[in-house]
């Protein structure tokens, strides 16, 4: 509070908050392994919580720490009142505004910021607290944040909201979703996914993200219910499309997959998610040319993804130009920093280059970092030839057990 107060809130970041408060020693302190701010602060967030439902319920200062900063808020409380409840309302509103924009960093956080700004208009407002859940998963997913702590900002913000309201269908889908790509706790994600559907059978968003996530387990009869029921709950929900366009290339049913994405073009004809998956049915396909140019394509609609240009970096690889794979990535790396773009997806590329040993490197960093699409490792044909390497299983035994083993 007193560096917030007079204004030296550069000081409020992990690694000095490691030095200062933790006493750990800089030179060799990596929030990767040692969570404890994070940790720390989680808990400090809980006790304030406590203590305004409880003894401080009468307090006059209200002192909060928002989740994912280390800068502390301090206002006036007073009783809530519906002027606030519409503020908080309506800067929610804002926010879901901007998370359904193309998910850059940009919209993203200022989707974040949207719901943070409500929060301390009305700290229990749940679709606040799901907004800030929801923001930090899309930034997590997308490597837009590292993904670790940001699932972890997630998790927070979403558990606090279903205290308050455990009927919050959106807020039990998007742990699902965190407890499979962040934790590889399947059995806690179904859990998660089922007690949603059974909370709101009639929404797209949840049966979408439940089809999904049972098509990258490789469950393709209940991938397609779910995301068949969620398409004519809502015909116009893209995320549902694309993971129709997703199961049907998961299935071998390119042509079916091309007509899926046909219709999604009519849609959203300027779409970098549309030329991506083009892209993938071109490169399983073998034709890395027309991959090459779907990528191209992508990436001018897409400037602000990195993956896009890893993505373009694979293709090349395919088409035995290492020189100009190794050229985009050096590109990308100068433009968006060293730790912008997946491991997982560097691993492709590694492997489209003909570098194995990388790929295996790779794809541990991938594990080490909680990467999201680690869930992938198991369908993902990228990856065939390197199954039969003595050093796939030890890996991927690192994921937890396949289905048949639980």
């Amino acid at each position: 509070m007193e560096r917030a107060v007079t204004g030296h809130t550069g000081s409020l970041k992990e690694a000095v908050l490691a030095l200062e408060v933790f006493k750990r020693p800089l030179h060799s302190f990596d929030p990767e392994r040692d969570t404890i701010v994070r940790v720390e602060a989680r808990r400090l967030r809980q006790r304030l919580d406590r203590y305004y439902e409880d003894e401080g319920g009468d307090a006059v200062l209200e002192f909060r720490l928002p989740v994912g900063s280390y800068v502390p808020t301090l206002k006036w409380r007073t009783p809530p009142d519906d002027a606030e409840t519409r503020l908080a309302r309506d800067l929610c509103e804002r926010g879901e505004h901007y998370l359904r924009q193309p998910l850059s960093r940009a919209t993203l956080e200022t989707a974040l910021d949207r719901f943070e700004a409500a929060l301390r208009e009305s700290p229990r407002y749940v679709p606040a607290l799901v907004g800030v859940g929801r923001s930090w998963f899309n930034l997590a997913s997308g490597w837009h944040r590292e993904p670790g702590p940001a699932s972890e900002h997630a998790t927070e913000a979403l558990r606090r909201a279903l205290d308050l309201d455990p009927s919050n269908a959106v807020a039990h889908t998007l742990l699902g979703a965190i407890r499979h790509q962040y934790d590889y706790d399947w059995s806690g994600a179904r859990e998660c996914f089922e007690r949603a559907v059974a909370l709101e059978p009639h929404a797209s968003f949840v049966h979408s993200a439940y089809g999904y996530h049972l098509l990258v387990r490789g469950e393709f009869e209940a991938a397609e219910s779910e995301i068949a029921l969620a398409r004519r709950l809502d015909p116009q929900y893209a995320n549902a499309r694309m993971h129709m366009v997703n199961l049907r290339i998961a299935q071998g049913r390119l042509d079916d997959a091309e007509a899926e994405l046909a219709a999604m073009s009519d849609i959203a004809p300027e779409s970098a998610p549309v030329a991506g998956l083009a892209a993938v049915i071109a490169m399983i396909r073998g034709d890395a040319h027309a991959a090459m140019a779907h990528y191209v394509r992508a990436c001018e609609l897409g400037p602000e993804y990195p993956n896009c240009y890893a993505s373009l970096a694979a293709a090349q690889g395919m088409a035995g130009r290492v020189h100009d794979a190794d050229a985009t990535i050096a590109r990308m790396r100068e433009r968006f920093g060293e730790r912008c773009v997946s491991p997982y997806v560097l691993a492709i590329v590694a492997l489209r280059c003909g570098r194995s040993s990388e790929a295996f490197a790779l794809l541990e960093q991938a594990i080490r970092t909680r990467d999201p699409n680690v869930m992938l490792l198991r369908t993902d044909p990228s990856f065939r030839d390197l199954r039969r390497d003595p050093r796939w299983a030890p890996m991927e035994a690192q994921i937890g057990p396949r289905d048949n083993e639980a």
